[in-house]
């Protein structure tokens, strides 16, 4: 009898292995955030009782887990909208007019408006009557119940602080998650980097300057928020305010109050709001500052990659490495960079694999990550021309191009309507067009052409004066107004910055890949280094020319674009800086680092070894000069 052929269980998607890691990390932040709801709810509390007053199970124990709600509806709207990198447009309108009107920023504005007056209406409703915060306000001057005006504006300045927080989460693109890229080592043998610290201590560390940021922003926000009311904001709310409270609270009012013109005292709601305004606002910092904390933690779990559990490891990873949505894909290839870094066992492992449905391991992980590489020579090539088409488009619109057997013997047939000697106007519109026609026919006669030549013989040099009258006062318009409105703030959206542009052509568009490029190359270059002594069947060898070739190609292709780039007479920040300054962006020198730090270590290990793999001596030249950036490499062979 034959021996049963084992049957290969099916491979765990990679989804699978990051979304336990991604629950329990939402789990620590949470837990976090429900303990500083404890300490503001115990803050807000009676201090009479003051052991009372650190008692779970009593109000303190009711309020806290009413503000961890307020400071959950902020927490569900960051797990639901954060994205990986930075967003990238070429200038700031196209930002605003791509995100400002979406389902996104809806929900961003709504989740704060919400926060906020639930974290509103719970400080209300818990404080004492000698704060005379309760909607009526009945003294023993006025015998019907009258509209109690302070809660009113407690309500609106925490209405107004949520859209301000709103516009700076917007503007900040709090919901952005920029993962780091593993930098290709200088030496092989050097020890791991020294790990970060835990997210509890990255957080201490920033409690006391999100303390500080809560502060000056709800002192700021209560000057100006009390300043709008007081000047006339409070008429415009009033009349809703008062609908609400007589018809859906049922309060016994009368059908019209007027808003009463004295005030009342302000400076003790101005102090109630400062205080609470900013403990809202912390509690808002730490909402966002503990997700992003959480969620740039490693790949790991108990100190291996995410993956070390799965009875497919690397078939996983593969699964990750080709996921369609970005977001799986940069952990997943934030894990590769790792492993290929810091992992020898996992990493023996990649050249080890070679019976695999869709090739072996290794070359599945080559291909992947030189792809990203050719898709950022893509975006250069589109930077340099924007009507740039790669060579298979082209070759298959050659293909899809109609053959013509015969030769072709008369010209084309015009579209133009065919004409005859026509009939004669009758109606009145049909005599008029033939008129106009006529009167056409005299002015463009030869007869005139010479006349107007001759008057421009004549009379060029007014003519040019007149023109050169023109042109002056269009450049003094446009030098005067349009220039200082391009100059001044309110120009700013308007500009073409270079950097936007290089970081958009460089990084990619709509969110930057820059994570997911660099750790890519880092990886390329660790697999490629490390084969001379682990890849025991010598597969990595094939890929060699390959990649040095393409990290060649890219490294000249950025050079070329950055050297191609003009700045433009809006980039006033660029224009400060001097010549050597302004066409250096951090994302662009960061890329071309990474690729010239592996392209040569890469011809460092196998500079001996590339003539016998078929490649020319003027690849490799033309390599080596490429990634030479010192003396140093002159020596390499």
């Amino acid at each position: 009898m034959p021996p049963a052929i084992p049957v290969q269980a099916p491979i765990r998607p990679y989804r699978d292995f990051v979304t336990p890691v991604l629950h329990k990390r939402f789990t620590n932040a949470a837990f976090y955030t429900a303990c500083l709801c404890w300490l503001i709810s115990v803050w807000q509390g009676t201090w009479t009782h003051y052991l009372w007053s650190w008692f779970l199970l009593g109000p303190v124990g009711v309020r806290a887990l009413l503000l961890f709600v307020s400071a959950l509806i902020v927490f569900i709207g960051r797990v639901a909208q954060y994205h990986i990198g930075e967003r990238n447009t070429e200038a700031g309108w196209e930002t605003f007019t791509k995100y400002a009107f979406t389902g996104k920023t809806l929900m961003t504005v709504a989740s704060y408006i919400l926060s906020a007056f639930l974290f509103g209406e719970i400080y209300i409703w818990t404080q004492p009557e000698t704060k005379k915060l309760s909607y009526t306000d009945q003294g023993k001057n006025y015998e019907r119940l009258r509209l109690n005006e302070r809660p009113m504006f407690l309500r609106y300045m925490f209405a107004v602080l949520a859209l301000v927080q709103s516009g700076v989460h917007l503007w900040c693109d709090y919901d952005k998650i920029v993962f780091p890229a593993i930098k290709v080592k200088a030496d092989q043998n050097a020890p791991a980097t020294i790990p970060e610290p835990s997210p509890r201590q990255a957080l201490v560390q920033k409690l006391s300057s999100l303390a500080q940021t809560a502060a000056i922003w709800s002192g700021a926000v209560s000057l100006v928020g009390a300043l709008i009311y007081i000047i006339g904001f409070r008429y415009v709310i009033w009349p809703s305010y008062y609908s609400w409270a007589r018809n859906v609270l049922m309060i016994s009012l009368s059908k019209s109050r007027p808003l009463p013109n004295t005030l009342p005292p302000f400076a003790p709601l101005v102090g109630m709001f400062l205080v609470e305004g900013a403990l809202l606002l912390f509690l808002w910092q730490c909402v966002n500052t503990t997700f992003d904390v959480f969620m740039l933690q490693p790949p790991l779990k108990n100190g291996n990659p995410i993956t070390t559990d799965s009875k497919d490891p690397n078939g996983s990873l593969l699964k990750g490495l080709k996921a369609k949505k970005d977001t799986i894909k940069a952990v997943a290839l934030w894990e590769l960079a790792m492993i290929t870094d810091s992992f020898p066992e996992r990493r023996k492992s990649i050249y080890g694999e070679l019976s695999r449905k869709n090739g072996t391991t290794l070359k599945q992980v080559v291909d992947i990550c030189l792809s990203e590489v050719n898709l950022l020579i893509t975006r250069l090539n589109v930077g340099l021309d924007p009507h740039y088409r790669p060579d298979d488009e082209a070759e298959k619109d050659k293909q899809l191009q109609t053959v013509s057997l015969v030769p072709q013997i008369a010209p084309d047939l015009q579209d133009a309507p065919i004409k005859g000697p026509g009939l004669p106007p009758t109606t009145t519109r049909e005599k008029l067009v033939d008129v106009a026609g006529d009167f056409a026919k005299s002015l463009s006669s030869p007869q005139n052409g010479v006349k107007t030549r001759e008057y421009l013989k004549k009379g060029t040099a007014e003519v040019q004066q007149h023109l050169q009258k023109g042109v002056d006062e269009v450049e003094a318009r446009s030098s005067g107004l349009y220039s200082q409105f391009m100059a001044s703030p309110l120009g700013h959206p308007f500009r073409r910055s270079l950097r936007r542009t290089v970081k958009v052509v460089v990084a990619g568009a709509p969110y930057s890949r820059l994570s997911i490029l660099c750790n890519a190359i880092t990886a390329l270059t660790n697999l490629t280094v490390f084969s001379i002594l682990e890849d025991e069947y010598g597969r990595m060898q094939d890929e060699v020319p390959q990649i040095i070739r393409v990290f060649t190609g890219a490294l000249k292709k950025l050079d070329e674009y950055i050297a191609k780039l003009n700045v433009h007479w809006t980039d006033f920040d660029a224009l400060a800086k001097s010549e050597a300054e302004r066409k250096r962006v951090v994302e662009a020198e960061q890329v071309r680092e990474a690729l010239r730090a592996g392209l040569e270590k890469i011809l460092r290990s196998f500079g001996e070894y590339l003539t016998g793999l078929k490649m020319s001596r003027l690849e490799i030249m033309g390599a080596k000069k490429v990634a030479s950036n010192g003396p140093e490499m002159a020596h390499v062979r």
